[in-house]
């Protein structure tokens, strides 16, 4: 699985945890994700889904695994204080891209705050237009 991402997406802390939690979806390490979430992580999948815990948000990873992520983009990443957002694309093998913006907000404002609730949003750039 391929991974890309702006080279200062790494100049914080909390950009370096986003970027790091994307590769390990890639690579399917569901373990460091949940080493990173709340054991009350929200997350809504706007227009599709909310997920409560951190047992059913893993296995909204897994479906992505699943699905067969080929690659991912980051486009940019930002942060600050206890919210942060992070926006790109995602590749599956069958040819499907998908282009998401996903907001976080952490527990707390210190560094290594963990995730407690995540906004997706996903768009499927093949079916939408603007007129």
């Amino acid at each position: 699985m391929k991974i890309t991402y702006p080279d200062h997406c790494g100049n914080s802390p909390k950009k370096k945890l986003l970027i790091e939690l994307y590769q390990a979806l890639g690579e399917g390490d569901l373990q460091f994700i949940g080493e990173n979430l709340e054991s009350e992580v929200h997350l809504q999948i706007i227009g599709l889904q909310g997920v409560i815990g951190l047992d059913n948000v893993l296995k909204a990873a897994e479906q992505v695994l699943d699905r067969g992520l080929a690659e991912l983009e980051i486009h940019d990443a930002i942060t600050h204080g206890n919210t942060a957002a992070v926006h790109g694309a995602l590749l599956f093998r069958d040819g499907l891209r998908l282009e998401f913006c996903d907001v976080y907000r952490f527990k707390r404002f210190k560094k290594d705050a963990k995730i407690q609730e995540i906004k997706s949003y996903l768009v499927n750039p093949d079916k939408h237009s603007i007129p």
